[in-house]
């Protein structure tokens, strides 16, 4: 069985000789921990060994926060084959968003980006307002108001902003630790503020993300669930006004395809799921020895099987007709003969078959039926029948008795 690779880091660190210090002054105030073996023997503070172990497994701890845009550790994350990193990131900042006191943003609210200084490019700042979007019904956007750089082709990148939430690219692409949000002439928030991390969100957002796909699956709405698995907030709802003044807005999810509908859980077109061929086509060939049969494909189409069979030099629809018939008493089935050895070939593959095969039901399907039925009857009272039969045996006795 293969060893845990952070088991084995666990281990050096704590038989390295860097954790036997003495044992004086503040380290006394806390608890120790001492260990005594074969190869090493030392005393530390609990502080002490998970400084230890931690800078072991993930680097020396540091109280200095990210100051790294959520899209920057996400890629970070990424280019580090680290799944959980990347997904941590990702959703974090998206439930920080979302579970804001002030979200979602307001139409009039002001938010300001702050830049750090890059290069040659000195620190400036840009402000936006949150105003109505034009053609798109109760969606907002952002609106370029003022910069502090001289250089305009630096400006203006997070303008207009996605049709669900304008202030997405400016949260995820900047930082929510680089915008400050101004509503009512409040500061709303405040980039620059610590702010403690909400411990487990990426859990709770991840199963509450596989929680609405799943729904949006079972309604039979796979563009729905994708676009759910895309996003790190539930799906807002479309919004569209009713084609008559008292018909309802659209409740189905925002740039969902199809008609319209109050109904939220309505899909257009009704999911359907293919359904099975009546019949297939197998291609099978037989070898000159007769010592197996090699299945060469399976198609919906006879001709396409036929196609695929004429590749064969021994090909023949008359050898088909001779070895190929449904079985007695079985019109479902087909049986294929097999012929003797080297009766038609002395090497190589001596006879192609098109075997026609029909797809028959799932028999647990009718054994789940014939129990629904058992079922259902046992509502009824046990005794309807027997009611009958002595019904019937009196008449009976009375024609015999005329």
């Amino acid at each position: 069985m293969p060893r845990n690779p952070m088991l084995d880091i666990i281990t050096r660190t704590l038989r390295s000789p860097r954790l036997a210090r003495p044992v004086v002054g503040h380290e006394l105030r806390g608890p120790m921990i001492q260990l005594t073996g074969d190869r090493t023997d030392w005393v530390a503070t609990v502080p002490q060994l998970a400084e230890a172990l931690h800078t072991a497994l993930y680097g020396r701890p540091s109280d200095t926060p990210d100051t790294r845009s959520p899209l920057a550790q996400a890629e970070d994350a990424k280019r580090a084959r680290s799944l959980g990193g990347e997904l941590d990131a990702l959703m974090s900042a998206g439930v920080a968003l979302t579970s804001a006191p002030w979200y979602p943003t307001r139409a009039g609210d002001l938010v300001h980006v702050h830049y750090e200084p890059a290069g040659m490019l000195p620190a400036f700042g840009e402000t936006y307002a949150v105003e109505p979007r034009d053609g798109f019904p109760n969606s907002l956007q952002l609106c370029l108001i003022g910069h502090t750089t001289p250089d305009d082709s630096m400006t203006g990148f997070f303008a207009p902003g996605p049709i669900e939430e304008p202030l997405y690219e400016a949260w995820f692409e900047a930082g929510p630790q680089r915008l400050t949000i101004v509503r009512d002439g409040r500061v709303v928030h405040d980039g620059a503020a610590p702010r403690p991390r909400p411990a487990g969100v990426m859990l709770k957002a991840l199963g509450e993300t596989n929680a609405e796909a799943e729904r949006y699956l079972e309604l039979g709405d796979p563009a729905a669930a994708l676009a759910r698995l895309r996003s790190v907030t539930s799906l807002p709802p479309c919004g569209a006004p009713g084609v008559m003044p008292e018909q309802a807005d659209c409740a189905r999810w925002k740039n969902h395809g199809g008609a319209h509908s109050p109904d939220a859980d309505y899909v257009d077109p009704p999911h359907e799921c293919p359904a099975l061929p009546e019949q297939l086509h197998a291609v099978v060939t037989i070898g000159a020895k007769v010592q197996g049969i090699h299945f060469a494909g399976l198609y919906e189409e006879r001709e396409a099987a036929v196609d695929q069979a004429t590749g064969f030099a021994s090909f023949s629809e008359e050898l088909i007709e001779r070895y190929v018939k449904p079985a007695p008493g079985l019109p479902d089935e087909m049986v294929l003969e097999l012929p003797g050895e080297n009766a038609h070939a002395a090497f190589g593959v001596q006879l192609v078959a098109v075997v026609p095969l029909k797809v028959l039901p799932d028999p647990r399907e009718y054994e789940a039926w014939a129990e629904e039925g058992r079922a259902t009857c046992e509502e009824y009272d046990p005794d309807y029948g027997k009611d009958l039969d002595d019904e019937d045996d009196r008449d009976d006795d009375e024609d015999g008795g005329e």
